[in-house]
């Protein structure tokens, strides 16, 4: 019965330390000392010990309470069994775990968990973690419970969270809360920035906090925002498209003692920084300001590239025109630099007509003139205004079409006479290069010393003067016209021949004449040869006849005839 009685009392001793089943054995041996009576016990003892084994262990017993406290709760493990404890927390209104903690209780111990939200319902529950891990739960009485309210006193301000940002920070889960303004970023669940506007730099900036779950209450955080919190690179600037160039930049309107001075430079970096007054048109520059608060600088703007052209307008308003010659005059206008077009040095002009005559031009105060030589006469020119900016074309050029006047048409050449009968004179030439004028016409004259006898006009180079003197000399004039002017003279002198036709009419008066007188001199001889032989009568017929030619001397019908 001894040997029982020890047995017993190693089995409460391993229950208590938590033995398993298989690490005590399930026989025990009979000391040496026992009776036989005893030895005939032994098996219903191994029995016993057998049962003792396989019975299962109770659960530890624990409870626990909760308290709201400032920014979450804290829980009270009571009549716990020494070991690890998880704590698990979760808003209702969440399908997810917020908080899960596990610590060590020694039968009665108080644990903390912060940074929960403010007026909010949570679910929680308190669980033993036994030698495998099992969670056993503990109890409660109540199934939920609510934090506490927020106030301004909770919050607290956070410097170094984000530049140029106003942060609060609070040991409550702040998410929940809704501000004015909305909170531009957060940092966790603690923290909250705001930036501020640009009106509020340099006054109060107050931002407004209202939470929902506890009645809508809402309080006030103000905060004065120093010039320091200006983020210089985004000011906004706005350039000018005229000049003399601006850069209007925003700075808060608050900040009394703000001012900007601009450089800029050429973007190829070449020259020497100018300041805005000294700019150019039709360059590139970009422009950095310097700012300053009572002349002390404080940061530089954001680089500004920007280029203005002038947007010239020619606007030509007389032409001069000649035969060889056009005169322009304009006005220039210029929607971005009309306040400084007078002073624009570099400001110059080319004109030309047809790309092939050009003139350099005058500038004046309100625009330029140029003299273009060198045309031709009677033609249609188009003729242009360039305007350029130092030695480069800028802008749109002006246009204007035009036609010089009639001049002197180029000289006729290659005259030539010919004689188609002894008394008639033929002229013709070469066909001159042009014109210049409205008519192509030909002129010819005929001249006998100093007196103009014949004046022909025709469109072709052809002239025939007819029933003129024989050998007779004659200067012929050709010119041509163009209906307003009349080119200079080509000249050639032409001599008619001999009058051939009343050579040969004499020629046949005196082969007329010496047949007739051979006639009445053979008749004469025939009628002297007949004397001797005739009578007187015949003598009488032949002096009648002599008396009939002698009536009418040679000459006499030549005379009547004149």
């Amino acid at each position: 019965m001894a040997g029982l009685c020890v047995l017993k009392i190693l089995l409460l001793w391993a229950g208590v330390i938590g033995w398993t089943k298989s690490t005590i054995p399930t026989t025990s041996p009979i000391p040496s000392n026992q009776t036989d009576s005893q030895n005939l016990t032994s098996p219903p003892v191994t029995q016993l010990i057998t049962t003792v084994i396989t019975t299962t262990q109770a659960p530890p017993q624990c409870s626990y309470t909760v308290t709201p406290i400032k920014f979450g709760f804290q829980f009270n493990i009571t009549s716990s069994t020494t070991g690890d404890y998880t704590i698990n927390i979760k808003d209702e209104d969440q399908s997810e775990t917020a908080e899960s903690v596990t610590v060590y209780s020694n039968q009665t111990s108080s644990h903390d968990i912060k940074d929960l939200k403010p007026c909010t319902e949570y679910e929680h529950n308190v669980a033993f973690i036994d030698a495998a891990g099992q969670e056993n739960p503990c109890d409660y009485t109540e199934s939920q419970t609510r934090t506490n309210d927020i106030n301004e006193n909770d919050i607290e301000v956070e410097a170094n969270c984000i530049s140029g940002h106003v942060c609060y920070r609070s040991n409550w889960d702040i998410s929940s809360l809704q501000s004015t303004p909305a909170p531009a970023e957060q940092c966790g669940n603690k923290v909250f920035c705001f930036k501020p506007g640009i009106n509020d730099i340099c006054s109060d900036f107050t931002t407004t906090l209202t939470s929902e779950n506890c009645g809508d209450s809402s309080f006030s955080l103000t905060k004065h925002i120093p010039v320091g919190f200006l983020n210089t690179t985004e000011i906004s600037q706005n350039v000018s498209k005229q000049f003399p160039v601006k850069i209007e930049a925003t700075l808060p309107p608050n900040c009394k003692n703000l001012s900007i001075d601009y450089t800029c430079r050429e973007h190829d970096g070449v020259n020497e920084p100018k300041n805005l007054s000294e700019l150019e048109p039709f360059t590139d520059y970009i422009c950095t300001g310097q700012i300053k608060d009572n002349n002390v600088t404080i940061g530089n703007t954001a680089a500004v590239d920007f280029r203005i052209d002038c947007d010239f307008t020619i606007k030509i308003t007389t032409e001069r025109v000649t035969d060889t010659s056009i005169e322009l005059e304009w006005d220039t206008t210029s929607r971005n630099c009309q306040h400084v077009l007078q002073g624009l040095q570099k400001l110059s002009y080319d004109c030309s007509c047809e790309r092939r005559h050009n003139a350099a031009a005058e500038k004046h105060a309100s625009g330029g003139t140029c003299h273009i030589t060198g045309l031709k006469p009677w033609r249609i020119y188009t003729c242009e205004v360039q305007p350029k900016y130092n030695n480069k074309e800028a802008d749109k050029k002006a246009s204007v079409t035009r036609g010089t006047e009639s001049g002197t048409p180029d000289d006729v050449f290659h005259l030539k006479a010919t004689l188609p009968e002894n008394n008639v004179i033929k002229v013709t030439c070469g066909h001159p290069e042009s014109f210049h004028g409205p008519e192509n016409i030909y002129r010819a004259r005929l001249h006998y010393g100093s007196d103009t006898l014949i004046h022909k006009e025709n469109t072709k180079c052809e002239f025939e003067f007819k029933d003129l003197l024989y050998s007779t000399s004659y200067t012929v004039e050709v010119t041509a016209f163009n209906g307003i002017h009349e080119s200079q003279p080509e000249t050639i002198d032409v001599d008619t021949l001999y009058n051939d036709k009343a050579v040969i009419g004499f020629l046949v008066f005196m082969i007329i004449t010496f047949s007739t007188v051979a006639v009445v001199l053979y008749m004469i001889y025939i009628k002297k040869c007949r004397t001797s032989r005739n009578d007187v009568n015949e003598d009488v017929m032949l002096e009648s006849t002599a008396i009939y030619v002698n009536v009418r001397p040679p000459g006499w019908h030549h005379k009547e005839a004149r």
